[in-house]
C-alpha cells in the first residue's frame, strides 16, 4: 500500500523532492563508499588477498549505482515523463543490471561453499574461474539486448513507475520471465547458503572434538548470511509477490536505495581492512602542521613526519587475517 497519486504525478506523498533526494544520497553515499573499498583492495598490499568472485561482487555493486542515478544525474527525476531516450537507455541497463548482481552473488556463495569444502587450491581455477566472473556480465548482455528490442519496437512500454526513481520496461510477459531468472537465482543461493552453513558446523564441530583451532573465520560467513537474507528481502519486496500490501511501493524502492550502502558496511568492516584505514588516518594526523608555528619548523616537521604511508604496509602485512573470502584460508 502506497501513497495516493499526487498532482504531480507521484506516489512519493506530500514530499516528492525530499523522498527522492533522500534515495538519491544513500546511492551516493554507497557509491562513495564501494569506490573507496575497490580503491582499498587494489591498492593496500597489507590486507589479506579475497577470491576474485567478491571483487567482481562489489565492482557490479559500484556500477549499479550510476544506473539507478541517471535521471538524477540528467535533472529529470521530478517528471513521470522523462526524455523517452533517457528513459529506455535506463530501462536497458537497469534490466541487465538487476540478473547480473543477483548472479555475483551466488558465484560468490558458490565459490565460498567450493573453498570451504575442497581448500583454495582445489576450488575454481582455469577456464572454471573465468566462467565465474563473465557470466554474470554475460547475462547482463543477454537481458539488455532484449529490453533494448521490446523498447525500441514498443516505446510506449519505456516508463518511470509512479513509485520509483528509474525506468522500466512495461511488459507483463518480460517482467515475468525475469521474476523466475530472480527468483531461481536466489533459491539456488539460498540453497549453497544453507549448504555452506552445515558444513561449516560439521567442521567446526570436528576441531572441537579433536581440540585444534578452527581455520573457518565465523565472522565471514555471518556477513554472507546477512547479504543473502538482504538479498532475499529485497528480491520480495520488489516482485509481485507481495502483491498491493508491500510490493511496487516506496518501501521497495527505499530498500533498492540502500543496498550499495549496505553491501559497503556488510564487506567494509573487516578488521583488517578497518584497520588499514585506521592507520592511514593515524599517520595522515602526524602529517598535519601546527598552526601559527614558524613556517621553516612546519616544513621541517611535516617532512620528518610523512612515512609515505609505508608502515601502515608493512605492519598489516606481517599478521594478515584469513577469511572465507580469502584465499588463504585453511580446510583441515
Amino acid at each position: 500500500m502506497g501513497f495516493p497519486v499526487g498532482a504531480d504525478g507521484f506516489e512519493f506523498g506530500q514530499h516528492p523532492r525530499l523522498i527522492q533526494l533522500i534515495w538519491f544520497s544513500l546511492l551516493i553515499a554507497g557509491q562513495i563508499g564501494l569506490s573507496f573499498l575497490l580503491l582499498t583492495f587494489l591498492l593496500a598490499r597489507s590486507t589479506t588477498q579475497r577470491m576474485n568472485v567478491l571483487y567482481n561482487f562489489i565492482l557490479l555493486s559500484l556500477i549499479g549505482t550510476p544506473i539507478y542515478l541517471i535521471l538524477f544525474y540528467t535533472g529529470q527525476f521530478m517528471t513521470t515523463t522523462p526524455p523517452y531516450t533517457q528513459c529506455l537507455v535506463q530501462a536497458v541497463l537497469k534490466h541487465g543490471y538487476d540478473p547480473a548482481a543477483i548472479s555475483s552473488a551466488f558465484f560468490l556463495v558458490l565459490e565460498t561453499l567450493m573453498s570451504t569444502i575442497r581448500g583454495p587450491v582445489s576450488s575454481s581455477s582455469g577456464h572454471s574461474h573465468w566462467m565465474l566472473l563473465c557470466l554474470p556480465y554475460l547475462n547482463w548482455m543477454i537481458v539488455s539486448t532484449a529490453t533494448a528490442v521490446i523498447g525500441l519496437r514498443f516505446p510506449e512500454k519505456v516508463a518511470r513507475g509512479r513509485h520509483s526513481f528509474f525506468c522500466t520496461i512495461n511488459d507483463a510477459t518480460f517482467g515475468a520471465i525475469l521474476t523466475w531468472e530472480l527468483v531461481l537465482i536466489a533459491a539456488a543461493t539460498l540453497v549453497c547458503q544453507v549448504a555452506l552453513g552445515i558444513v561449516v558446523h560439521k567442521r567446526r564441530k570436528a576441531c572441537r572434538k579433536l581440540g585444534v583451532p578452527s581455520a573457518l573465520n565465523l565472522s565471514q560467513i555471518v556477513r554472507i548470511s546477512v547479504f543473502n537474507l538482504w538479498e532475499l528481502i529485497g528480491l520480495l519486496l520488489n516482485s509481485a509477490a507481495l502483491g498491493e500490501f508491500i510490493g511496487q511501493t516506496m518501501i521497495a524502492t527505499s530498500f533498492l536505495a540502500i543496498v550499495p550502502l549496505s553491501v559497503f558496511v556488510i564487506f567494509a568492516s573487516q578488521k583488517d581492512i578497518m584497520d588499514f584505514w585506521r592507520c592511514l588516518w593515524q599517520q595522515r594526523m602526524k602529517e598535519t602542521p601546527i598552526k601559527d608555528a614558524n613556517p621553516e619548523l612546519q616544513r621541517v616537521s611535516v617532512k620528518l613526519s610523512s612515512p609515505k604511508y609505508d608502515s601502515c604496509i608493512r605492519e598489516r602485512s606481517q599478521a594478515p587475517t584469513a577469511s572465507l573470502t580469502e584465499t588463504t584460508v585453511q580446510i583441515g
